[in-house]
């Protein structure tokens, strides 16, 4: 019977690992989403505050984009801090949805000011 367990075990493993996306614990997505989320929090102070100092003609532009990123950033760290309070199922199903959220405004502050995400 054992032997049989382990043949079914491999068969899923087989199927389902070549395509699925890699495994997380729970801990570790909110380490780091919480890391994304402080790193792109300060990432926007930055702009905002070196878009503050310059004069160039599409300032205003530039500003309203930055204030829109610092505002979606807000809007992740209450999801999260909402996340982190609710039960299972619901609790890892944000924290997944919030990773992709996370990922949309990474690219978008990479597109829109030229930053590199890694």
């Amino acid at each position: 019977m054992k032997v049989d367990h382990e043949i079914i075990d491999s068969q899923q493993t087989d199927f389902g690992g070549q395509n699925a996306p890699p495994q997380q614990s729970e801990g570790s997505l909110e380490n780091e989403l919480e890391n994304r989320i402080r790193n792109l929090d300060k990432l926007a102070e930055s702009i905002h505050s070196a878009l503050g100092e310059e004069t160039f003609s599409g300032k205003p532009h530039a500003l309203d984009l930055a204030n829109d990123v610092r505002l979606k950033i807000k809007a992740s760290w209450k999801m999260f801090r909402v996340a982190k309070l609710l039960s299972e199922p619901a609790r890892e199903s944000m924290l997944l949805k919030m990773n992709d959220s996370v990922s949309d405004l990474e690219d978008a502050v990479a597109t829109h000011f030229g930053v590199e995400m890694t």
